[in-house]
């Protein structure tokens, strides 16, 4: 989620050094006899860090081929999603420290399934999915005020997909097979946030990756608005689209290709402290 991250720019910095100056001045000679917690709280603040599950109703169209199967139109709605899936979590977590330098861990995970019969023989077919996307990053911000901050971020998008059968009772008997894939992304970007008054907010994000280092090429890019209940809370809802590309370049069995664009509303909550 991109909604998360904060930092300081030159003219804040010398204030905030003005600032922390004066409050230097009314410690005790002795710090050890200090009872009021100014050192602790001076160091707490040096960190920020963010905590946001959330949600994507996700679409997905393109294209996949699997194995000696010919490629095949991927076209999964969200409804899809919701009716097959067995299991599906995604979080996003940050550190912030001096209000400049961020690292980032980003969690997306869903396992879908659905099994119809086999009339012809009383069998039965499983047919599974699973998807698990990781995103690491380091950020180093740009631009801050009171108001907003622009962020520059490099990483990883770990993508793990697998596509799996399950045939009890077919003219071909009883077999399982699965197929699937996993890769890494190096991964460039920019974010922004922008606050309006007390309560209201807008983000937007974009990056790019794969390069032929993982994927042939990957692109996101979301954006939306945000509700501040209080310094701590806040309620997000953007819209993100995920493209990637992507070609094992083996042949036969082992091949494997996934040519999608992942889209839909996307809505968290998110904790800071």
């Amino acid at each position: 989620m991109t909604t998360l991250g904060t930092g300081l720019s030159l003219t804040a910095f010398a204030l905030w050094l003005v600032a922390a100056t004066a409050e230097a001045a009314d410690l005790p000679a002795n710090l050890d006899d200090d009872k009021s917690g100014h050192v602790e709280q001076r160091i707490d603040r040096a960190w920020e860090f963010t905590v946001a599950p959330y949600f994507v109703a996700a679409n997905i169209v393109g294209t996949a081929q699997v194995g000696r199967l010919p490629s095949t139109d991927v076209d999964v709605s969200t409804g899809d999603i919701i009716e097959n899936l067995h299991f599906g979590g995604m979080i996003h977590a940050e550190a912030l420290f001096q209000q400049r330098f961020g690292a980032a861990l980003d969690i997306a995970y869903m396992k879908l399934g659905s099994s119809t019969d086999l009339l012809r023989t009383g069998g039965r077919a499983r047919v599974g999915a699973k998807q698990l996307i990781v995103e690491t990053f380091l950020s180093y911000r740009l631009h801050n005020s009171d108001t907003s901050y622009v962020d520059v971020f490099a990483g990883g998008r770990y993508w793990d997909v697998t596509l799996d059968l399950n045939v009890t009772g077919s003219i071909a008997g009883s077999f399982t097979t699965a197929r699937g894939d996993n890769w890494w992304d190096p991964v460039i970007g920019l974010r922004g946030f922008h606050r309006f008054g007390e309560k209201w907010s807008i983000n937007a994000r974009a990056d790019i990756g794969g390069f032929g280092a993982g994927s042939d090429f990957s692109w996101n890019v979301q954006g939306g608005a945000g509700y501040h209940i209080n310094e701590t809370w806040s309620a997000h809802l953007n819209y993100k689209v995920l493209s990637v590309d992507y070609d094992n370049g083996k042949s036969g069995n082992s091949s494997f290709e996934y040519d999608t664009i992942t889209h839909g509303p996307l809505l968290g909550v998110m904790a800071k402290f």
